[in-house]
């Protein structure tokens, strides 16, 4: 139903208004307690618990970052069936973005375009929002960032801070590879060292797709060296080779953006497979990046994946999905 008839509805609207519409459905659908069991009831299912080091994860499918940047839904969006939720990018201060349009479906490759440039609405905002957070209910993730990448000592206080912060609310953190360069990013994991350790929360690198194997040893090297838990793999591609069904006319009139969807399916799942041969078997993989169906899923299991993030999936499947690839999962 949701592709026949909501799906082509929902498409009529730009990408980003439709999204934010969700995301105020959501908020209203808060208070609506009855409806809320009855949805648990239908998106949940029996699945044997996960564990990895201190985190218990109720199904192996969590939600990317990206979608629920400023933290605004995402206990909504668990009732869905989510074993894990990753909430921004948030900085410390807030960030208005690119200018809009900035988010575009590819429909025929079953692909989006962003160039949002970490929009949120800073730690203050943001830190009010996680209050909402069940305990036990799910594991929340949250994707941090600096206001000032290219300055070592306020990327440094800005990444301290976040992590200080929201220390009551997250269960993990991730931290985009790229975002801040290494000889900055560096210094900051090594400060966050003593922290990490009274704390107990692990920190996550999200690695892009376009790595080539050569360059994921160099950060395998840099993660162990800086004690980082794990990779979540992969973000964002800007290789526009991958499109195989949408026009290049299409494409050239959304211009500049990263791309997500089934698109990245092989770079994401040829990195996971290479970080599950070469990376210390302590630390934790999530498989992201081009994961639209339940057989997607357990491919990216299969080549080395502890757990699984979607958004494209979301988008193009429908909410069900999540069920149909916790089962998939199990």
């Amino acid at each position: 139903m949701y592709k026949s008839i909501f799906r082509p509805l929902l498409f009529q609207i730009d990408a980003e208004d439709i999204h934010n519409k969700i995301v105020k459905s959501l908020q209203f659908y808060r208070h609506l307690t009855p409806v809320r069991k009855i949805v648990r009831s239908s998106c949940h299912t029996e699945t044997a618990e996960w564990k990895w080091k201190n985190l218990t994860f109720k199904n192996r499918v969590g939600l990317s970052a990206g979608f629920d940047k400023a933290a605004n839904c995402f206990d909504e969006l668990s009732d869905l069936g989510f074993g894990f939720i990753e909430v921004g990018t948030v900085t410390p201060k807030e960030v208005k973005g690119n200018p809009c349009p900035r988010i575009f479906r590819l429909p025929k490759d079953q692909a989006l375009i962003s160039r949002t440039g970490f929009n949120n609405p800073g730690k203050t905002v943001f830190l009010q929002n996680l209050k909402r957070k069940q305990p036990g209910k799910y594991i929340l993730g949250i994707n941090i960032n600096t206001n000032h990448p290219d300055n070592t000592e306020q990327a440094m206080t800005d990444i301290l801070d976040l992590y200080h912060t929201f220390d009551r609310y997250a269960d993990y953190y991730t931290i985009n590879w790229g975002s801040i360069a290494p000889e900055i990013l560096g210094p900051i994991l090594s400060t966050l060292l003593q922290d990490k350790q009274a704390y107990k929360k692990p920190v996550f690198l999200k690695l892009p797709a376009d790595l080539t194997l050569e360059k994921v040893d160099d950060i395998i090297s840099f993660a162990i060296q800086h004690h980082i838990d794990g990779f979540i793999a992969c973000g964002p591609s800007q290789d526009r080779s991958l499109f195989t069904h949408s026009t290049q006319t299409e494409i050239k009139n959304i211009g500049a953006g990263g791309i997500s969807g089934l698109p990245v399916l092989q770079k994401s799942t040829r990195i996971v497979k290479y970080l599950s041969e070469h990376a210390p078997k302590e630390m934790l993989i999530i498989g992201a990046g081009g994961i639209i169906t339940p057989s997607d899923a357990q491919a990216m299991l299969k080549a080395g994946a502890h757990l699984v993030q979607i958004y494209s999936a979301f988008i193009y499947e429908g909410p069900y999905i999540v069920k149909q690839i916790a089962k998939a999962c199990r």
